[in-house]
């Protein structure tokens, strides 16, 4: 019976247990929900324009703006611009800032959240003068949170965890790290000196060129591309915030730069010097309008340390198959012209293509469409300085083609010692082209038959 009667009270305490989890605690939300968010701060971010922030055992970094349109700028540990993308990204957080449950109106303890030493905070100022300081501490249980309050507040409260990625920020992630300070549609120009050698590249229409070592084409995506690397490149790590004098450079290789970078902007040139490499495999640099040296991802440097050939436009032809207007290829003492003109009689005026030499008649378009895209695909592999075994003296073949707005391109082909080389126009130095495209060019040509169906 003593047996029986403890079970039953055991059993009476499981029940009422069990009802009191279900009724009560299954009313108040976990962690990671919310009842009504609350709008933690009533602030817009423009109109903050002070910045603390400060993780546990770190400096504070100090950011200030004049007003909601100037640019963000460090003032302490060092005065730096900064990253405007991540000082707005702040600024944008704290406005939207929004509690998701109040924890406790009234903490006792705030060690029990990790607030008492928070794991980062962040204080900003607003136009009117105030200020105000968000301290968040540990994570929840389930990690979808963060414990967080206000100074001068025991109100305990949660904030979305993911929002640390964006608060706690150190003094170099809010720092302005780019390598050099220009806009991509300004550039006009690019110099790489090394070596007492200089790659000189201009930009004129839209168009990028190699002026200097060699007058040629440039190939546009490789040349832009690597304009545009050195634009959105970034320190690897400051080494050094402010430069005595010449002798504070020399431990770095920047005292006499074993490489000088030069972007031409509309607004002026913009010079990054490179020195040594380090330990760890970067390389050192700096930007001459700021006193600092940094260190320079290797990979960037090894792309500036190209030759010139590497930037040099690998297409033998400029022209498109849908903009040709004439094409005349010289062949075994034949010559081969065809010319693009609109047929009579029609409504919709359709483009035809004729053979104009050695006879006249119409050109079946398949197959000068077949022409024209072998022609247009054909690429340099590399490029030789040699004048002696090109074989441009006896041409396999010459191309005329004239495109566009009367726009007219030649490229000779030769052969010799079992390679094929072209150039195109009088451009300096010859292109190493694969003789079994260029033999596909010549079949095309010789398919080229008269369109029976014509009328």
């Amino acid at each position: 019976m003593r047996g029986f009667r403890s079970t039953t009270v055991l059993f009476a305490l499981f029940l009422a247990l069990g009802s009191y989890a279900y009724f009560i605690e299954s009313e108040r939300p976990p962690a990671s929900e919310s009842d009504t968010s609350e709008q933690a701060f009533d602030i817009e971010s423009d109109n903050i324009l002070s910045l603390s922030v400060s993780s546990r055992g770190n400096e504070a970094t100090n950011l200030s703006r004049n007003g909601s349109n100037e640019d963000w700028e460090i003032i302490a540990p060092f005065s730096a611009a900064a990253d405007e993308n991540a000082a707005s990204a702040i600024a944008n957080s704290l406005a939207s800032l929004e509690i998701r449950r109040v924890v406790e109106e009234e903490a006792p303890d705030l060690s029990v959240f990790g607030l008492s030493s928070p794991t980062f905070s962040v204080e900003f100022t607003t136009e009117e003068g105030s200020s105000t300081t968000l301290s968040v501490g540990d994570e929840t249980p389930t990690g979808s949170d963060r414990y967080a309050t206000l100074d001068g507040s025991a109100r305990v409260f949660l904030i979305a965890s993911f929002l640390e990625s964006t608060l706690n920020r150190t003094a170099f992630d809010l720092r302005d790290r780019s390598l050099l300070e220009f806009t991509g549609p300004d550039v006009r120009g690019l110099i790489v000196e090394q070596n007492d050698d200089a790659i000189r590249f201009a930009k004129t229409d839209g168009n990028w060129r190699v002026v200097d070592p060699i007058d040629v084409r440039a190939d546009f995506g490789v040349v832009d591309g690597l304009v545009g690397r050195i634009g959105s490149g970034e320190m690897v790590a400051v080494e050094l915030e402010s430069i005595a004098d010449d002798a504070s450079l020399e431990p770095y290789g920047l005292a006499e730069p074993r490489m000088v970078v030069t972007v031409e902007t509309d607004s002026g040139e913009h010079l990054l010097f490179v020195g040594d490499e380090n330990t760890d495999g970067a390389v050192y640099g700096r930007d001459a309008a700021r006193s600092v040296v940094f260190t320079v991802d290797a990979a960037l440097v090894d792309d500036l340390a190209r030759n010139a050939n590497t930037y040099r436009e690998k297409d033998l032809f400029n022209f498109r198959p849908f903009n040709a207007t004439a094409v005349t290829v010289s062949h075994n003492g034949n010559t081969n012209r065809f010319k693009k003109s609109a047929s009579e009689g029609s409504d919709t005026e359709e483009e035809l293509w004729e053979r104009v030499e050695p006879n006249t008649e119409a050109v079946d378009s398949t197959t000068m469409d077949e022409l024209l895209s072998k022609l247009s695909n054909l690429r340099a592999e590399s490029f030789i300085q040699s004048e002696t075994v090109t074989g441009l003296d006896t041409p396999l073949a010459t191309v005329i083609v004239m495109f566009g707005n009367e726009e007219e391109e030649h490229v000779t082909i030769s052969r010799a010692d079992g390679m094929t080389y072209a150039v195109h126009g009088d451009e300096p130095g010859f292109a190493v082209v694969n003789g079994s495209d260029v033999d596909a060019v010549l079949d095309a040509v010789s398919m080229t038959t008269p369109n029976v169906g014509t009328p």
